[in-house]
């Protein structure tokens, strides 16, 4: 269980990486800001349930320790 919850930990970090990337890509390519926007968004929400997996991997040590 834990490695599962690490794994979606960092994949919801890597996402939000790329996200940023990708918008930050399109905000000076493209002419339009609502298509950077949406990767924005979209990044914003990944780092969002990054820590809530990373809040749920500590819960699941914390009670692996007791």
């Amino acid at each position: 269980m834990y490695k599962v919850v690490r794994f979606l930990e960092l994949m919801w970090l890597v996402i939000a990486i790329f996200s940023v990337a990708t918008g930050t890509y399109k905000l000076f390519t493209m002419p339009e800001i609502m298509d950077a926007l949406f990767f924005y968004i979209f990044a914003c929400l990944a780092v969002v349930l990054f820590f809530l997996r990373r809040r749920q991997r500590k819960n699941i040590e914390n009670s692996s320790q007791q």
